[in-house]
Protein backbone atom coordinates (compact mmCIF):
# COMPACT_ATOMS: atom_id res chain seq x y z
CA UNK A 1 0.00 0.00 0.00
CA UNK A 2 1.18 3.64 -0.55
CA UNK A 3 0.62 6.51 1.99
CA UNK A 4 0.94 10.28 0.89
CA UNK A 5 2.73 11.48 3.67
CA UNK A 6 3.68 14.87 2.61
CA UNK A 7 3.94 17.06 -1.22
CA UNK A 8 4.59 20.54 -1.74
CA UNK A 9 5.13 21.91 -4.56
CA UNK A 10 5.53 25.37 -6.65
CA UNK A 11 5.27 26.73 -10.18
CA UNK A 12 5.86 30.13 -11.33
CA UNK A 13 6.31 31.87 -14.95
CA UNK A 14 9.66 33.71 -15.12
CA UNK A 15 9.29 37.80 -14.37
CA UNK A 16 7.79 39.81 -16.64
CA UNK A 17 6.24 36.80 -18.64
CA UNK A 18 2.26 36.39 -18.43
CA UNK A 19 1.93 32.98 -18.90
CA UNK A 20 3.21 29.83 -16.93
CA UNK A 21 3.76 27.12 -19.65
CA UNK A 22 4.53 24.37 -16.74
CA UNK A 23 1.49 22.48 -15.48
CA UNK A 24 1.47 19.94 -12.67
CA UNK A 25 -0.88 16.43 -11.22
CA UNK A 26 -0.88 16.46 -7.67
CA UNK A 27 -0.28 13.23 -6.09
CA UNK A 28 -3.89 11.12 -7.42
CA UNK A 29 -4.39 7.41 -6.41
CA UNK A 30 -6.05 5.17 -9.00
CA UNK A 31 -8.44 2.33 -8.58
CA UNK A 32 -5.61 0.26 -7.55
CA UNK A 33 -4.57 2.15 -4.99
CA UNK A 34 -1.17 3.09 -7.04
CA UNK A 35 -0.28 6.83 -6.92
CA UNK A 36 0.32 9.17 -9.94
CA UNK A 37 1.94 12.69 -10.59
CA UNK A 38 3.20 14.56 -13.84
CA UNK A 39 4.27 17.57 -15.27
CA UNK A 40 4.63 18.94 -18.62
CA UNK A 41 6.50 22.28 -19.66
CA UNK A 42 5.21 23.51 -23.11
CA UNK A 43 8.06 23.79 -25.90
CA UNK A 44 10.14 27.44 -26.05
CA UNK A 45 7.30 30.49 -27.83
CA UNK A 46 5.98 28.52 -29.92
CA UNK A 47 1.64 29.51 -30.03
CA UNK A 48 -0.12 27.03 -27.76
CA UNK A 49 2.54 25.98 -25.89
CA UNK A 50 0.64 25.98 -22.73
CA UNK A 51 -2.48 24.44 -23.82
CA UNK A 52 -0.18 21.58 -25.01
CA UNK A 53 1.17 21.51 -21.32
CA UNK A 54 -2.37 21.85 -19.94
CA UNK A 55 -4.18 19.30 -21.94
CA UNK A 56 -1.50 16.78 -21.64
CA UNK A 57 -1.56 16.90 -17.61
CA UNK A 58 -5.65 16.94 -18.07
CA UNK A 59 -5.29 14.03 -20.36
CA UNK A 60 -3.03 11.91 -17.49
CA UNK A 61 -5.80 12.89 -15.05
CA UNK A 62 -8.29 11.48 -16.83
CA UNK A 63 -6.56 8.24 -17.59
CA UNK A 64 -6.54 7.71 -13.93
CA UNK A 65 -9.68 8.30 -13.18
CA UNK A 66 -10.82 5.88 -15.84
CA UNK A 67 -9.18 2.98 -13.77
CA UNK A 68 -6.14 1.13 -13.41
CA UNK A 69 -3.48 3.79 -14.26
CA UNK A 70 -1.18 2.83 -17.79
CA UNK A 71 1.52 4.95 -18.75
CA UNK A 72 0.91 3.87 -22.53
CA UNK A 73 -2.53 5.11 -22.56
CA UNK A 74 -1.95 8.28 -20.83
CA UNK A 75 0.55 9.50 -23.26
CA UNK A 76 -2.01 8.11 -26.30
CA UNK A 77 -4.72 9.98 -24.69
CA UNK A 78 -2.36 12.88 -24.49
CA UNK A 79 -1.24 13.03 -28.08
CA UNK A 80 -4.48 12.68 -28.93
CA UNK A 81 -6.10 15.66 -27.08
CA UNK A 82 -2.95 17.33 -28.27
CA UNK A 83 -3.54 16.53 -31.83
CA UNK A 84 -7.25 18.08 -31.35
CA UNK A 85 -6.49 21.19 -30.21
CA UNK A 86 -5.44 22.48 -34.33
CA UNK A 87 -9.05 21.01 -34.52
CA UNK A 88 -10.36 24.00 -32.26
CA UNK A 89 -7.76 26.57 -33.04
CA UNK A 90 -5.51 26.40 -36.41
CA UNK A 91 -2.91 28.61 -34.38
CA UNK A 92 -2.52 25.58 -32.18
CA UNK A 93 -1.06 23.30 -34.96
CA UNK A 94 2.20 23.97 -33.97
CA UNK A 95 1.51 23.35 -30.73
CA UNK A 96 3.82 20.99 -28.40
CA UNK A 97 5.22 20.20 -24.64
CA UNK A 98 7.13 17.74 -22.49
CA UNK A 99 5.33 15.67 -20.36
CA UNK A 100 6.94 12.88 -17.54
CA UNK A 101 4.81 10.85 -15.53
CA UNK A 102 5.45 8.96 -12.65
CA UNK A 103 3.73 5.75 -11.37
CA UNK A 104 4.73 4.83 -7.85
CA UNK A 105 3.58 1.10 -6.39
CA UNK A 106 4.44 -0.95 -3.66
CA UNK A 107 7.15 -2.46 -5.61
CA UNK A 108 8.74 -0.13 -8.12
CA UNK A 109 8.26 3.16 -10.04
CA UNK A 110 7.19 3.43 -13.78
CA UNK A 111 8.14 6.65 -15.35
CA UNK A 112 6.68 8.02 -18.97
CA UNK A 113 9.47 10.55 -20.47
CA UNK A 114 9.15 12.64 -23.02
CA UNK A 115 11.15 15.97 -23.35
CA UNK A 116 13.51 17.39 -20.84
CA UNK A 117 11.82 17.55 -17.55
CA UNK A 118 13.41 15.20 -14.87
CA UNK A 119 12.27 13.00 -11.79
CA UNK A 120 14.85 12.51 -9.09
CA UNK A 121 14.61 9.95 -6.06
CA UNK A 122 16.12 10.50 -2.51
CA UNK A 123 19.25 8.59 -1.80
CA UNK A 124 20.88 9.49 1.58
CA UNK A 125 21.21 13.03 1.05
CA UNK A 126 21.78 13.35 -2.55
CA UNK A 127 19.04 12.52 -5.15
CA UNK A 128 19.66 10.57 -7.99
CA UNK A 129 18.27 11.82 -11.57
CA UNK A 130 15.90 8.87 -13.01
CA UNK A 131 15.17 10.29 -16.23
CA UNK A 132 17.47 11.33 -19.25
CA UNK A 133 16.90 14.61 -20.70
CA UNK A 134 15.68 14.16 -24.22
CA UNK A 135 17.88 17.50 -26.10
CA UNK A 136 20.42 17.73 -28.54
CA UNK A 137 22.89 18.52 -25.57
CA UNK A 138 22.54 15.09 -24.17
CA UNK A 139 22.59 13.34 -27.54
CA UNK A 140 26.10 14.74 -28.71
CA UNK A 141 27.35 13.99 -24.90
CA UNK A 142 26.67 10.66 -25.87
CA UNK A 143 27.51 10.14 -29.07
CA UNK A 144 30.80 10.96 -27.91
CA UNK A 145 31.89 12.20 -31.87
CA UNK A 146 32.81 15.93 -30.36
CA UNK A 147 35.13 17.25 -27.25
CA UNK A 148 32.61 17.72 -24.03
CA UNK A 149 34.45 20.99 -23.74
CA UNK A 150 33.29 21.79 -27.02
CA UNK A 151 29.92 20.37 -26.36
CA UNK A 152 29.85 22.35 -22.81
CA UNK A 153 30.67 26.11 -25.05
CA UNK A 154 27.21 25.31 -26.70
CA UNK A 155 25.14 24.02 -23.78
CA UNK A 156 22.70 26.65 -23.03
CA UNK A 157 21.76 26.41 -26.70
CA UNK A 158 21.98 22.74 -27.36
CA UNK A 159 19.92 21.98 -24.26
CA UNK A 160 17.36 24.26 -25.45
CA UNK A 161 16.69 22.01 -28.13
CA UNK A 162 13.96 19.01 -27.41
CA UNK A 163 14.12 15.98 -29.37
CA UNK A 164 11.14 14.11 -27.75
CA UNK A 165 8.20 16.12 -27.08
CA UNK A 166 3.88 15.73 -27.86
CA UNK A 167 2.87 17.39 -30.82
CA UNK A 168 0.42 16.95 -33.65
CA UNK A 169 3.41 17.48 -36.17
CA UNK A 170 5.75 14.69 -35.15
CA UNK A 171 4.58 10.76 -34.51
CA UNK A 172 4.80 9.82 -30.35
CA UNK A 173 7.78 9.03 -29.10
CA UNK A 174 8.54 8.44 -24.95
CA UNK A 175 10.71 6.80 -22.93
CA UNK A 176 9.23 4.09 -19.97
CA UNK A 177 11.50 3.71 -17.51
CA UNK A 178 10.73 0.94 -14.38
CA UNK A 179 12.77 1.60 -11.37
CA UNK A 180 12.77 -1.19 -8.38
CA UNK A 181 12.26 1.23 -5.31
CA UNK A 182 14.01 -1.36 -2.54
CA UNK A 183 17.69 0.44 -2.70
CA UNK A 184 15.60 3.69 -2.10
CA UNK A 185 13.45 2.82 0.97
CA UNK A 186 14.40 5.03 3.86
CA UNK A 187 12.60 4.28 7.11
CA UNK A 188 9.92 2.70 5.31
CA UNK A 189 9.42 5.99 3.06
CA UNK A 190 10.27 7.15 -0.41
CA UNK A 191 11.02 10.79 -1.20
CA UNK A 192 10.40 11.77 -5.02
CA UNK A 193 11.27 15.32 -6.79
CA UNK A 194 9.73 16.28 -10.66
CA UNK A 195 11.35 19.39 -11.49
CA UNK A 196 10.94 22.11 -15.08
CA UNK A 197 14.47 23.17 -16.27
CA UNK A 198 13.84 26.44 -14.85
CA UNK A 199 14.15 24.06 -11.50
CA UNK A 200 16.84 22.01 -11.70
CA UNK A 201 19.23 24.52 -13.35
CA UNK A 202 19.40 26.41 -9.51
CA UNK A 203 19.79 22.88 -8.07
CA UNK A 204 22.33 21.40 -10.17
CA UNK A 205 24.60 24.53 -9.17
CA UNK A 206 24.44 23.38 -5.75
CA UNK A 207 22.57 20.49 -5.32
CA UNK A 208 22.63 19.33 -1.53
CA UNK A 209 20.63 21.10 1.45
CA UNK A 210 20.55 20.03 5.04
CA UNK A 211 19.62 16.64 5.87
CA UNK A 212 16.15 17.74 7.56
CA UNK A 213 15.49 19.93 4.54
CA UNK A 214 16.38 17.07 2.21
CA UNK A 215 13.87 14.55 4.24
CA UNK A 216 10.76 17.75 4.29
CA UNK A 217 9.26 18.13 1.37
CA UNK A 218 8.01 21.38 2.22
CA UNK A 219 11.26 22.51 3.47
CA UNK A 220 13.07 21.21 0.39
CA UNK A 221 10.67 23.27 -1.79
CA UNK A 222 10.62 26.52 0.10
CA UNK A 223 14.96 26.39 0.06
CA UNK A 224 14.99 25.89 -3.53
CA UNK A 225 12.16 28.58 -4.55
CA UNK A 226 14.07 31.16 -2.60
CA UNK A 227 17.60 29.96 -4.07
CA UNK A 228 15.82 30.19 -7.99
CA UNK A 229 14.71 34.05 -6.65
CA UNK A 230 17.78 34.96 -5.12
CA UNK A 231 19.36 34.05 -8.54
CA UNK A 232 17.19 35.16 -10.52
CA UNK A 233 14.42 32.67 -12.69
CA UNK A 234 15.42 32.53 -16.48
CA UNK A 235 12.59 30.67 -17.14
CA UNK A 236 8.87 29.59 -15.91
CA UNK A 237 10.06 27.26 -12.58
CA UNK A 238 7.96 24.28 -11.59
CA UNK A 239 9.07 21.97 -8.39
CA UNK A 240 7.33 18.60 -6.67
CA UNK A 241 8.34 16.62 -3.85
CA UNK A 242 6.57 13.88 -2.84
CA UNK A 243 6.91 11.65 0.12
CA UNK A 244 5.28 8.21 0.55
CA UNK A 245 5.00 5.73 3.07
CA UNK A 246 5.33 1.78 1.56
CA UNK A 247 3.46 -0.23 3.49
Amino acid sequence: MIQLLEVSSFSYSKPMKVENEDFLLQPIYDSQCNLVFAIADGVGSIAGASSASKSAIKSVEKSVSEGSFSTQSAFNLAKKNINELSLIDSNLATAATTLTTVYVTSKQIIIGHAGDCRVYIKKGNKLKQLTRDHTRYQEMIEEGEHPVKKINERKERLSSVITKALSSQIELDYEITVVKIDEFIEDGTLLLSIMSDGAYDYWHHRPRFSDLTMSTPSAFINSLRKRIERRGPKDDYTCMNVKVEIK
